[in-house]
């Protein structure tokens, strides 16, 4: 972010619970992250990897918000794929890569699986384990993922902290757009042999999104909407995704793409080059596409919930109204309440054609998303680290009652390739003003007759 705000930054924190529970040890510095591949042959913008101690070896170990569990292995792998083993171990992570880099984070005593992971990004992308949202449930993550390509200068990297003391209203004001997600994954503890083990927490973070809505500036014409035509009025598909910082691309089933327009060849992904997933061993059949522009949207806004595109689409109603309201702009029917505008609800919207895989809804990518909620709302994919580039946020993961995205654009931003929006909430009589979407202040506007 431009500088993390509302925190003064020790040099040295430690969680450490009773003999029999884990110790999480971390000093608040940034941690180097490298970056695999997007896809065969992608750029180094994908998956973010830290450097981790193991005896006198210093591998790399994939750091991904998305898998619920977190594993290291012991010795060499097998040659078949053995049943998961549990045990309990440390994980030290590196600041930089090198066998002198110091240790920033050190997890003692945490439920680790003996798994051998598959690659990322690519067939040559080998990683020793996985740091995954069981134990990153635990803190408020703050990323750092420049969009160009690997820059000793500008590096990839993740900053642990125990908490983000600053309230919703105090980010809005400094410009930080806040999102806030419930987290899932909670799995049983079972094998496919019965033999127990431990259970996984919720930690898999998801958030409300709208797919390919059509570009938008404050200065272009005016969108009208009657009341009641909220959802009407809207474009865009809506779409539910898990946050993964262990992928690089978009990732999207099949019947979410075509909700959005899009084809899908049959058989799917011939020819193509696959997905590597952390969630699945083998390579997934996938088709490469490009989705046009994507937000990320608050569900919070103050109104029944219309749907991530009619909060995008209101946001922007009321930005252009805000922003022509000297020539005699009114607010729409459709997004005034009592006489006075409704809340805009937070959002950060990314454009520039994001490279997404297609994956089919019977794939175990898909499947592993949406087995803790078979009855709820279905996953519609993975938003991986390609997307996010250029995006400085922070995932607090301990807010209470729910979590928190906080997120800025890198400073110098072109609006359609980056926009951050905080929530805006108008002034409710004629002597208040307002701030928002980087506006000077505004007054209350009238609402437009219906």
């Amino acid at each position: 972010m431009h500088g993390r705000p509302f925190t003064a930054l020790g040099l040295f924190t430690a969680l450490v619970g009773c003999s029999d529970e884990p110790a999480f040890e971390y000093d608040s510095r940034p941690i180097e992250l490298e970056r695999a591949p997007t896809a065969p042959g992608g750029q180094a913008l994908g998956a973010t990897l830290a450097r981790v101690r193991v005896g006198s070896d210093t591998p790399s170990l994939l750091i991904d918000t998305g898998s619920l569990l977190s594993s290291l292995r012991r010795g060499v792998c097998p040659t078949a794929t053995p049943e998961p083993v549990a045990y309990e171990g440390d994980i030290q992570l590196l600041g930089a890569s090198g066998s002198t880099a110091p240790v920033r984070a050190w997890f003692r005593g945490i439920t680790l699986f003996d798994l051998c992971p598959g690659t990322v990004g690519d067939a040559d992308t080998q990683v020793a384990g996985v740091l995954g949202g069981d134990v990153l449930r635990n803190f408020s993550l703050a990323f750092v993922l420049p969009r160009a390509p690997a820059d000793p200068n500008q590096p990839a990297t993740m900053t642990i902290y125990s908490n983000l003391p600053a309230s919703d209203s105090d980010l809005a004001a400094n410009g930080y757009a806040v999102l806030k997600f419930t987290l899932r994954g909670a799995t049983a503890a079972a094998t496919a042999s019965g033999s127990e083990r431990p259970g996984l927490p919720s930690s898999r973070v998801v958030m409300r999104a709208c797919g390919n809505p059509p570009a938008f500036a404050p200065d272009g014409p005016a969108q009208t909407c009657k009341a009641g035509e909220v959802e009407v009025q809207s474009s865009g598909s809506n779409l539910l995704l898990a946050l993964s910082t262990g992928h690089g691309p978009l990732v999207l089933s099949a019947s979410a793409w075509q909700r959005m327009g899009g084809q899908v060849p049959l058989p799917l992904g011939a020819g193509e080059s696959p997905l590597y997933s952390p969630f699945v061993a083998d390579p997934i059949p996938a088709h490469w596409v490009t989705v046009s522009r994507l937000a990320l949207v608050d569900g919070g806004s103050g109104d029944a919930w219309p749907g991530a595109c009619a909060e995008l689409a209101r946001g922007r109603r009321i930005e252009w109204t805000l922003a022509n309201q000297d020539n005699g702009a009114c607010f729409q029917p459709c997004d005034v309440s009592g006489g006075v505008a409704l809340p805009a609800a937070a959002y950060v919207e990314i454009g520039s054609d994001l490279p997404a895989a297609i994956v089919s809804d019977t794939s175990d990518l898909i499947s592993n998303l949406n087995e803790d909620f078979p009855s709820g709302a279905q996953v519609d994919g993975v938003i991986g680290t390609q997307a996010l580039a250029g995006i400085l946020f922070e995932i607090d993961n301990v807010s209470q009652p729910q979590g928190r995205l906080v997120a800025a654009c890198e400073p110098g931003a072109d609006r359609q390739t980056c926009w951050a929006a905080p929530r805006c909430v108008g002034p409710s009589a004629a002597s208040q003003t307002q701030m928002c979407f980087g506006l000077l202040p505004r007054g209350l506007a009238p609402a437009c007759p219906n």
